[in-house]
């Protein structure tokens, strides 16, 4: 239960909002106002302070209008179920909203009496965005790729010899990571469009300099070892992915904790990333065997050509891990120079045979 002298709170375009009932489910065809009021969001600042990311130009004396791109695919979500959703924030803000028919493109355009109703009433939309972003599946990641030949020549005695060595259940070869794609995950996120895409890469870019220089910038070059197993379970019998630890190397503890929770904060605040299970810190691994990569060739005979229903196709097998960590959990991978950080597409492969990159950027000056 969530204590209620300590609400959660949610950043959302650079603004700050108490979460009273972090259980409450905000559905695209919800009609209640959630957003600015008691219920659920609650702005902490003061609701004329001005929006920064909200451009609005005088018309006229009496008209104020600003104009901004939003994904098609949260459309819906301002509209709401009968329009009543658009119909209650231009009846709140006093402001007359048009958004793009189905098929058009175009950007939203707000109309209103006064900046602040304008900016308002694009607050709204911003938060509706942000709520229904955080429900997608994420098509991106931060990544630093940990595909260092020496790393990934060590993966490849670690992959040969825990499949000679350490027989368990569930254990199979396609769900081993490809080496080329070993990376440290420092967040996800969900792209929908070419505009949030080149959005995320601004954000990337000015974090360049906000963050990982002045964190950096006596730790040139940082090198990153890869040394020691954990999982993400309690039972090493029933495990989903292991993941090789991290650790700075000549360098202060914690720099890379501080790296990854900088970044976090930065896409957070922005509305484009969410807090992993309500944690401060981001979660350091370099997956190494992932369930989720199972071949459907490596299932029980007969389960691959059955007509599976669709939750059955997505329920994952755990392998059991216990002889993996009595012969290798302080298996050293080596150590390599971060060099580079990306803004990496999920599901996607560039030439080098790492992810698709959106966005790289140098951590050298």
């Amino acid at each position: 239960m969530a204590d209620i002298l300590k609400p959660e709170l949610q950043w959302i375009e650079g603004r700050c909002y108490r979460i009273n009932d972090s259980n409450t489910e905000i559905t695209s065809f919800q009609e209640h106002d959630l957003y600015e009021n008691d219920d659920v969001y609650h702005d902490v600042h003061d609701e004329e302070e001005d929006n920064d990311d909200c451009d609005v130009v005088q018309i006229d004396n009496s008209r104020y209008t600003t104009s901004f791109h939003i994904s098609k695919h949260y459309i819906g979500s301002i509209i709401g179920k009968k329009g009543a959703m658009k119909s209650r924030i231009e009846r709140d803000t006093r402001t007359d909203i048009k958004i793009p028919k189905q098929g058009q493109t175009g950007d939203i355009v707000i109309f209103g009496s006064s900046a602040t109703s304008v900016k308002a009433a694009q607050r709204r939309i911003n938060i509706i965005v942000m709520s229904s972003r955080m429900k997608q599946k994420a098509t991106h990641f931060i990544s630093i790729p940990m595909n260092d030949p020496e790393i990934v020549k060590s993966f490849e005695v670690f992959k040969n010899s825990v499949l000679q060595d350490c027989p368990g259940r569930g254990l199979d070869e396609s769900l081993f990571i490809k080496p080329n794609k070993l990376h440290l995950t420092l967040g996800v996120m969900c792209l929908m469009d070419n505009e949030e895409r080149l959005y995320a890469s601004k954000l990337l870019t000015e974090a360049k300099e906000k963050i990982i220089f002045p964190l950096l910038q006596n730790n040139l070059p940082l090198r990153i070892r890869v040394k020691g197993l954990s999982y993400m379970n309690d039972d090493p019998r029933e495990i989903d992915v292991l993941y090789g630890r991290v650790q700075e190397e000549g360098a202060s503890t914690g720099l890379i904790q501080k790296l990854a929770d900088g970044l976090l904060d930065h896409f957070y605040k922005a509305g484009y990333m969410d807090k992993d299970h309500g944690r401060e810190n981001v979660k350091l691994h370099v997956t190494l065997i992932n369930s989720k990569y199972r071949s459907r060739s490596s299932q029980p005979a007969g389960e691959e050509d059955s007509a599976l229903s669709k939750s059955s196709r997505q329920t994952r097998e755990t392998f059991d891990g216990t002889e993996i960590f009595k012969k290798y959990a302080d298996y050293d991978f080596g150590v390599m120079e971060l060099r580079h950080i990306h803004l990496s597409q999920r599901h996607s492969m560039g030439a080098d045979g790492y992810y698709q990159p959106t966005c790289v950027i140098s951590c050298w000056k």
